[in-house]
């Protein structure tokens, strides 16, 4: 007896190519999501790489003109990246033409402000968790440490002090919308002024602390 193939009925055709849709939307999702997440990674390089650019570029503007009185405020794009006064001829980074259109940074340069501790508080602290020494730690009678304040040194004292010396130096570069603020890279350093002059003409003596 002669047995004849058995061609696919119309509905398994149709469930084959349900099989083969669902499978190709996977596919399709995950390229798409690995393709997102390599482009948001290039953004963060690309952010990081601008906003220790326009760090130098801040710490060199301070070292120019020096420390002033007024706290700093300064936003912008990148339109003219490459044409700073503060930088030679080699660029830092090889962009192509309208890399940077989604890019923008703000920084800020602000005194910075003390909150003085109690001398006796940690004392006390440091003599309990035996960083003098257990033995040392217990012998040790540090309720009655001065504070501070009970020398007559308020923290505006300080403050206004140390303003002379130091600024706070917030650098944050950002693409797209980023409303949820999450799409960004900020930098923060803090920078010294060693001559201790507060005035619009430069000093000598810059220095980095890092951050």
């Amino acid at each position: 007896m002669i047995v004849k193939p058995r061609g696919f009925t119309l509905l398994e055709v149709i469930i084959a190519l349900g099989i083969l849709a669902g499978a190709m939307v996977v596919l399709v999702d995950n390229q798409a999501m690995a393709v997102l997440s390599t482009r948001e990674a290039d953004r963060l390089i690309m952010a990081t790489n601008l906003a220790q650019e326009k760090m130098t570029e801040v710490q060199l503007v301070l070292e120019r003109e020096g420390f002033g009185e007024l706290d700093i405020e300064e936003n912008g794009d990148f339109e003219d990246y490459g044409a700073e006064d503060f930088r030679g001829d080699d660029l830092l980074l090889n962009l192509s033409p309208g890399e940077l259109d989604d890019f923008k940074w703000a920084y800020t340069v602000r005194k910075i402000e003390i909150t003085l501790p109690n001398i006796g508080d940690m004392a006390g602290d440091l003599a309990g968790s035996g960083y003098f020494g257990d033995d040392k730690g217990s012998e040790m009678d540090v309720g009655g440490a001065p504070d501070l304040g009970d020398l007559g040194i308020s923290p505006d004292m300080v403050s206004d002090h140390l303003a002379k010396f130091i600024r706070e130096v917030r650098v944050l570069v950002w693409w797209g919308d980023n409303d949820d603020e999450t799409d960004q890279v900020e930098l923060t350093t803090h920078i010294i002024n060693q001559s201790g002059v507060v005035s619009e003409t430069g000093f000598g003596g810059l220095m980095g602390m890092g951050g």
